[in-house]
């Protein structure tokens, strides 16, 4: 069967099975399960209404309606199976660099249109309702964890045996603040008072662009390195007691 026929009985079973199903939320709920079939098909209310007629034709007369539940047009490329197969090689191809745009200008190349009988362009709104269809979703990709080494084994075990007891140790004889940034009474221990200067730092990186671009609904989260490209580190030091860090006459900075 053709790509639309397939949709729409797979939208008509879902409207059935969430108004029939005893367990559905929306059991006995005519509209509103429709509504629910046409959201898990990525859709809105004229999806859902599309749905009602059929299922209304189907039970009243056992067979489906040619209606398209996607929208109000006739016909679509997507139905031609070759051009549908070739359509998701080519988004294939473009990984997370799909746009829109990209796939008017394909449909818009002479050697496709002469093969798959394509007599004029569609539109960029047109290709955003193609890539919805395909089961793709515009926005940013999942993440992964990010590899950046922080929860090696080494790594952990020297934070928890060394870092944090040696840091512990250290701020007992350190002043503290309150969450008002008021000082709190000294601290009792005996020794120099510990001065702590945190270290502050913000990275930039030569690639950073925008993330969003169109990724297959049910695509995978993916593990991501931390920056990409070169990278510009700009670094300080602050205490809670002086500031960031500046020379005694306040003409250089750590930074």
């Amino acid at each position: 069967i053709d790509f639309f026929t397939r949709e729409k009985l797979e939208g008509m079973r879902s409207f059935m099975k969430l108004y029939s199903d005893t367990l559905s939320k929306t059991y006995g709920q005519w509209r509103v399960s429709s509504i629910q079939a046409a959201v898990s098909l990525g859709r809105g209310t004229y999806c859902a209404r599309q749905l009602r007629i059929l299922a209304r034709a189907y039970i009243t007369e056992r067979k489906v309606l040619p209606i398209n539940p996607y929208g109000r047009w006739s016909t679509t490329m997507l139905t031609d199976e070759d051009l549908l197969n070739e359509i998701n090689l080519y988004l294939q191809e473009l990984g997370n660099k799909i746009t829109a745009e990209k796939l008017v200008s394909y449909l818009a190349r002479p050697n496709v249109m002469e093969r798959h009988s394509i007599d004029k362009t569609i539109s960029v709104r047109t290709a955003r309702r193609y890539l919805n269809i395909l089961n793709y979703r515009f926005g940013e990709a999942k993440k992964g964890q990010y590899k950046d080494g922080h929860e090696r084994p080494d790594v952990v075990q020297d934070r928890d045996t060394r870092f944090i007891p040696q840091m512990q140790q250290l701020l007992l004889r350190a002043q503290m603040f309150d969450r008002s940034g008021l000082p709190l009474p000294p601290p009792s221990s005996e020794g120099k008072l510990v001065i702590v200067w945190y270290h502050d730092e913000s990275i930039f990186y030569a690639h950073d662009w925008r993330r969003k671009t169109w990724y297959p609904k049910d695509a995978p989260a993916q593990l991501h390195s931390k920056g990409e490209g070169i990278s510009f580190m700009i670094a300080d030091y602050v205490s809670a007691q002086f500031g960031w860090l500046v020379s005694p006459d306040g003409l250089e900075r750590a930074r």
